[in-house]
């Protein structure tokens, strides 16, 4: 009898810990999490059947503005994902990196340059830089790693467990409710609309004038941050040891004196990666060649809008798909069903920015339930340019 009891007691304390644990999981992920579109666009990421893409991208808001996978798959019939998050950090690239050939193993990797071309190191520490794309890593060895060597050891459980961080966002429901939903429909759908681009529906207008022009011209180098050089060093050597085809590439941006040492420091940046072996292709400089026109093809300085992003697509897509290295891999009719609606959706967003910018209005756009009710109403139409 005294048995009895005893295991009885054992399984409703296992239970009831289960429970615990289960409700844990539930709030973490749905509720009490702080869900934007880097969130969706990472957890996308991890949907994505094993070894079905044929490239991947990875870097800052720089590359997730600019590549569309849709417009890439309909033209020219790659799988592509953009494993990218706002302000990603040099720590975080390589994160990323390994992550991907942890999942994927992609023919082709293109790593968008901004996180290594700042002034300095400080973006590596920035607390919300660094949690936008860790806290929406799963765990893994690559996870465990980064917040083994650089998270203090008093934050440590924050972001194996993020729940611990962002339990107070339960004061601002139900204004969440729209991410929330998000989120659950992603899951329940099982894949990224979008494939990780978003977008503004603004057109940028400036009284600073524009020097991208001169920027063919431009010989000068600055030096990298110490420690963002070595990160880029160990980035490559990483790559080099797991035989990746790695290609580094610069996205257009809107260049003013404000932010010319970044072209420097692009510029010293190609010398290294040259000598190391590496393509590097700085598309700041080939503005006029993809066709980007600086008064309406920017929503700011450092983002295109769809006008200059589907120029910058068509442009990349293309030498991607005439790359020998990049090679296409064969997919189910349910893959290539899915990647049609991916293709139809990007369409259509495109019209739909097109519709607010030309009436004049502003919004974000991005996978989330407003942005996509909205497109209903436009044709999938492909876009001919």
């Amino acid at each position: 009898m005294k048995f009895q009891n005893y295991v009885t007691r054992t399984v409703k304390t296992a239970c009831f810990f289960l429970a615990v644990m289960m409700s844990c999981l539930l709030l973490q992920q749905y509720v009490l999490r702080n869900v934007d579109h880097n969130s969706l666009r990472v957890e996308g990421f991890y949907q994505e059947e094993r070894d079905s893409l044929d490239a991947v991208f990875i870097g800052a808001s720089d590359i997730y503005t600019s590549f569309m996978p849709g417009r890439a798959y309909e033209k020219y019939g790659f799988t592509s994902y953009l494993l990218a998050s706002e302000s990603i950090t040099s720590e975080g690239v390589i994160t990323a990196v390994k992550e991907v050939v942890r999942t994927q193993h992609p023919s082709l990797i293109i790593i968008e340059a901004n996180a290594f071309l700042y002034g300095d190191s400080d973006n590596e520490t920035n607390e919300a830089h660094v949690h936008k794309f860790f806290d929406n890593l799963p765990f893994s060895i690559n996870k465990l790693n980064y917040i083994n060597r650089k998270v203090p050891v008093d934050n440590k459980w924050e972001y194996m467990f993020p729940l611990i961080k962002y339990h107070g966002l339960w004061t601002e429901l139900p204004d969440r409710v729209n991410m929330m939903q998000s989120n659950f429909n992603l899951d329940l759908r099982g894949y990224n609309y979008l494939k990780g681009f978003r977008t503004t529906a603004k057109v940028f207008k400036s009284d600073t004038p524009s020097l991208n022009s001169q920027l063919p011209y431009e010989t000068g180098e600055l030096d990298l941050d110490p420690e963002l050089q070595q990160n880029l060093f160990d980035l490559l050597d990483y790559s080099k040891e797991n035989n990746l085809n790695v290609i580094f590439v610069r996205a257009p941006h809107y260049v003013t004196k404000d932010t010319y040492d970044r072209v420097k420091r692009s510029n010293k940046m190609e010398s290294i990666l040259e000598e190391r072996g590496f393509d590097y292709y700085a598309f700041e400089n080939y503005s006029e060649l993809i066709g980007i026109d600086d008064s309406r093809d920017f929503y700011n300085e450092d983002h295109m809008n769809v006008y200059g992003a589907i120029k910058f697509t068509d442009f990349l897509a293309e030498g991607l798909a005439n790359d020998d290295d990049l090679k296409i891999g064969e997919q189910s009719e349910a893959q290539q069903e899915m990647w049609k609606e991916v293709s139809a959706t990007t369409n259509r967003l495109y019209r739909y920015c097109d519709d607010l910018m030309t009436n004049g209005e502003e919004k974000g756009a991005q996978e989330d339930v407003i942005t996509l009710d909205a497109l209903e109403n436009y044709s999938d139409a492909p876009i001919e340019r």
